[in-house]
C-alpha cells in the first residue's frame, strides 16, 4: 500500500491497512482487531465505510496495533483530527501540521494580506511566475492571462505579491515564488474571499465560449442526498482537491494554470413536500 503519507482521509487509510495487513498476518478481522483495540467491531466497520467517526480515544491504540513509527502516528493523529473537524479554522489548522510532517509549507495569510484574494489575476500570475522565467516582460504577462489583462493590471500584480513576500527577484534577476501553497485559514466568510470566488466561478462560466472544449472540462449532474450524508460528500471532496493539489507540486514542466471550482449546492428541499403529502 502507499505511504501514509499520501493519504487525506483516515477512513480510507483504515481500509487500505487493515487490507495490506490481512496480507502479512495469518489471523486479522475486525472482530480480532475490534478485540486489540478493546472496540466494537460493528463500529469499526461503520467507521471504515465513512459512516462515523473514530473516537479520539482510538486514535494512539489503532497507530500501535498497524505498527506505525513516531513519525507515522503523529501524522496519523493530525489524519483523524483533520477528518473530524467541524469548521474550516480547525481543519486548516491540522492540514497544516499534516504539510509540515510531509515537509511541504503553508502560508497563512493575514488579513491585511487579503487583498491577494481582491482580484483573480493576482493569484494567476503568482501561479505563471511559478513555472515561468519572468523578469519585466509585463507586456507578455499581461497577454498570457485568459481573460487578458492590461499592462498596468499586471504591474500591480507583481507589486502587491512582492509586498506580501509571496514572490522575491533571484540572483538572475527573474522573478521566483516564496511559498508553496497560500490559504486563508478559516476567514472564510471575509468579502475578499467571497469576492475571488465569485469572479472564478464567473470566469468558469464565461469559460464555455472563450475556450475549446478539450482545454476544459466543466460538466454538470443533478442528484439526491440524505442530508445526513452531506458531511461524507464535503471529505469526498476535501480529499479530491487534496490530491490534485498534492498532483499539482509533484508535477513537472508545468507551462498552464489552472482554476477549479468545485460546487456542490442545494436546488430543493423536500422536506416539506413530504411532509405536506402524508
Amino acid at each position: 500500500m502507499k505511504p501514509i503519507f499520501e493519504y487525506t482521509d483516515y477512513r480510507e487509510w483504515i481500509r487500505d491497512a487493515f487490507e495490506d495487513f490481512k496480507k502479512r498476518k495469518t489471523v486479522i478481522s475486525w472482530r480480532y482487531m475490534a478485540m486489540k483495540l478493546g472496540a466494537d467491531p460493528g463500529n469499526l466497520l461503520r467507521i471504515s465505510q465513512g459512516k462515523i467517526h473514530l473516537a479520539v480515544n482510538f486514535i494512539k491504540p489503532m497507530a500501535e496495533f498497524f505498527e506505525l513509527d513516531e513519525k507515522e502516528a503523529a501524522y496519523w493523529t493530525e489524519l483523524v483530527y483533520f477528518g473530524r473537524a467541524k469548521s474550516d479554522q480547525e481543519a486548516l489548522n491540522h492540514y497544516e501540521k499534516m504539510q509540515a510532517l510531509k515537509g511541504i509549507p503553508l502560508k497563512r495569510l493575514a488579513k491585511k494580506e487579503l487583498e491577494f484574494y481582491r482580484h483573480w489575476y493576482y493569484n494567476a500570475i503568482r501561479s505563471v511566475i511559478g513555472i515561468c522565467n519572468f523578469k519585466d516582460d509585463y507586456e507578455g504577462l499581461a497577454e498570457c492571462c485568459t481573460p487578458q489583462i492590461t499592462v498596468e493590471q499586471a504591474k500591480d500584480a507583481v507589486k502587491l505579491l512582492h509586498d506580501l513576500n509571496m514572490i522575491s527577484v533571484d540572483k538572475d534577476g527573474y522573478w521566483k515564488v516564496n511559498d508553496t501553497f497560500v490559504s486563508t485559514g478559516g476567514n472564510w466568510r471575509s468579502e475578499a474571499v467571497r469576492t475571488f470566488q465569485k469572479e472564478t466561478i464567473r470566469l468558469a462560466g464565461e469559460s464555455l465560449e472563450r475556450h475549446a472544449p478539450p482545454l476544459r472540462d466543466i460538466s454538470t449532474v443533478t442528484m439526491t442526498f440524505n442530508m445526513n450524508d452531506i458531511q461524507l460528500i464535503r471529505e469526498k471532496i476535501k480529499e479530491f482537491r487534496s490530491d490534485l493539489l498534492r498532483l499539482s507540486q509533484d508535477g513537472t514542466g508545468d507551462d498552464t494554470v489552472f482554476q477549479l471550482n468545485v460546487q456542490l449546492f442545494p436546488l430543493a428541499f423536500t422536506k416539506k413536500l413530504q411532509e405536506k403529502s402524508k
